[in-house]
C-alpha cells in the first residue's frame, strides 16, 4: 500500500496568466482590454475561480516494476523511477461551472477555461517544487490520452495512488472532478 503524498498549493501557485486564460476562452487579450464589460466579467470569473477551486496534488514515486508496462509511455522505457501525480481543482469548481451554465454561458465558459489553465499552472508549479526538493530533473510529463498512453490509464494511476475515493474514473477514462489530470514523468538523477 502506497503512503499517499499530498501537496496543497497556495493560490499564487495555480493562478493562471490572465492573458493565457482569456486565450483559452478564445478571447484576444488586446481586444478584451478595450471592452470594459468583457474585462469586468473576466475579472469577476478569475476571482470566482480562485474562490471556488479546492486544489490538491496526490503523488508518489514508483519504481518501474511497480507500474504496469501499459502505464509507462514508450519513450520513458529507459527510466527506472517515476513520479506519478494527480492534480485536481476539486468538485466545487465543477459545481460552479454547472451553476453558471444555468444563467450565463459566457461566464460558465470563462470559468471552464480558467480551470483548464489553472490545472496546467498547478502541474508546472508542482513539478518545479518536486525537482527543487528532491534535487533531480524530470522528463517532460505525460498524461493518458496522448501519445501511446491510452486515456483509460487514468484509472491505473488513480488506483496506484489509492485515491479511488477522491477521483472517479469513468469507463471512458474521463475523470470527475473534470478539472483533474494524471501525469507521469521519469526521474532523472
Amino acid at each position: 500500500m502506497v503512503e499517499l503524498q499530498i501537496f496543497i498549493p497556495e493560490k499564487y501557485q495555480y493562478m493562471p496568466s490572465k492573458k493565457i486564460f482569456l486565450a483559452r476562452a478564445g478571447v484576444i487579450y488586446s481586444k478584451a482590454i478595450d471592452d470594459e464589460k468583457l474585462l469586468e466579467i473576466a475579472n469577476k470569473i478569475y476571482l470566482k475561480g480562485l474562490e471556488v477551486a479546492k486544489p490538491f496534488v496526490y503523488w508518489d514515486v514508483f519504481k518501474k516494476d511497480q507500474i504496469p508496462e501499459t502505464a509507462i509511455p514508450g519513450k520513458f522505457k529507459q527510466y527506472d523511477t517515476f513520479l506519478v501525480f494527480i492534480s485536481t481543482l476539486g468538485n466545487t469548481l465543477d459545481e460552479e461551472i454547472e451553476n453558471l451554465s444555468q444563467t450565463s454561458t459566457l461566464e460558465a465558459m470563462l470559468l471552464d477555461a480558467w480551470g483548464s489553465e489553472a490545472i496546467e499552472k498547478l502541474n508546472d508549479t508542482f513539478e518545479q517544487i518536486f525537482k527543487s526538493r528532491n534535487n533531480c530533473e524530470l522528463t517532460m510529463r505525460f498524461s493518458p490520452g496522448y501519445g501511446d498512453l491510452h486515456i483509460t490509464v487514468n484509472k491505473t494511476y488513480v488506483e496506484l495512488l489509492g485515491v479511488t475515493d477522491k477521483i472517479t474514473v469513468l469507463d471512458t477514462g474521463l475523470m470527475i472532478p473534470r478539472k483533474t489530470t494524471t501525469c507521469i514523468a521519469g526521474i532523472v538523477k
